[in-house]
């Protein structure tokens, strides 16, 4: 259950800051810790199989990174 006294000192936050808050709380999240499924798992070879065919489509996370903090201000 989240603490609701903690939410809603984030919820008072600008969008910048809470967007650099969720990015660092995600850091602390060892992969290990998350139970990925076999049928992720499987999506997730296909989708690097098809950005290893065609590494240059689509934009890169930091492309996409500085285009939201940039709308965020």
């Amino acid at each position: 259950m989240v603490d609701q006294a903690l939410l809603a000192q984030a919820k008072q936050l600008d969008v910048a800051e809470r967007v650099e808050l969720i990015s660092e709380i995600w850091a602390s999240i060892d992969a290990d810790m998350l139970p990925v499924s076999s049928a992720d798992k499987a999506l997730l070879d296909r989708r690097l199989a098809d950005a290893d065919a065609a590494p240059l489509v689509g934009s890169s996370w930091q492309d996409v990174e500085a285009s939201l903090r940039g709308r965020a201000g």
